[in-house]
């Protein structure tokens, strides 16, 4: 699938960033004007790819078959060419779903913690737990960053000061730390999301993977199986949704691995 607009950054040496908006419905509307406003200017080092996408049928990007869908798959397909370690996802959200997107309850619903609101109405948090562990490492940057649809011009601002921020830092660290001055208490909560991610999905999505990679797997099944006796004996807390995004994170690394 063409994308309706992308352009490609260099500043020398460093760091490859990829910002991608429009992934599903009609956020490309929303998100192709802030990708046109965006100022080139605060890239420092390195490259940055912007990508938005057409208008397509809404599947969430939590949804394993989001990731079968024509975008879906383009959005892989980009990933694993360009290979990120600053990778932003533009996203914008009706107000009526506000709620849902913040709730505490989130993560039990959907296996994804809950955005947080910096100002205005822009919320950030981790992309999909899946794609989060397949393709990304660690302490690399792979975020998710809302505005509302029919954003204000505050919340423009708000969001090009979070996407200039992003684009200007060649470091997850680097990215947290201009973010932490501006929100303190609000990064504070992402910190402790990702301690939580690490300790429990990405220890049990490492040890399936190389579980995966070390034997003649024909059966997902037998994946599942291997997945819920390692929680428990390493006692790791994760939800039933939880442990089919760690098998499709593994499926689909598999797919998707170099070589």
């Amino acid at each position: 699938m063409a994308p309706i607009f992308y352009r490609t950054f260099i500043k020398g040496p460093g760091p490859t960033r990829l910002f991608i908006g429009g992934l599903h419905g009609k956020e490309s509307e929303t998100t192709l004007q802030i990708m046109r406003n965006f100022q080139n200017s605060v890239l420092n080092t390195g490259k940055l790819h912007l990508y938005n996408f057409p208008p397509s049928p809404y599947v969430s990007t939590l949804e394993r078959r989001y990731y079968d869908t024509s975008t879906g798959r383009e959005v892989l397909n980009l990933i694993k060419k360009i290979q990120p370690t600053i990778y932003l996802e533009l996203h914008c959200y009706q107000e009526k779903n506000r709620s849902k997107l913040i709730h505490p309850d989130r993560k039990t619903e959907t296996g994804a913690p809950p955005l947080v609101e910096l100002k205005n109405g822009v919320l950030i948090g981790s992309v999909s737990p899946v794609i989060r562990s397949a393709f990304f490492k660690k302490y690399d940057f792979p975020f998710i960053l809302e505005i509302p649809c029919q954003p204000s011009s505050d919340s423009l601002q708000s969001y090009l000061e979070v996407l200039n921020i992003t684009a200007g830092s060649s470091k997850r660290s680097e990215i947290l730390n201009k973010l932490e001055t501006l929100y303190p208490n609000e990064i504070a909560k992402l910190k402790k999301y990702f301690v939580d991610f690490s300790d429990n999905f990405l220890t049990l999505f490492h040890e399936s993977r190389e579980f995966v990679l070390q034997s003649d797997l024909m059966d997902s099944d037998d994946l599942l199986n291997f997945m819920e006796d390692l929680t428990q004996e390493l006692d790791l807390k994760l939800s039933s949704v939880q442990l089919e995004q760690v098998k499709d994170a593994v499926l689909i690394f598999l797919d998707y691995k170099p070589g």
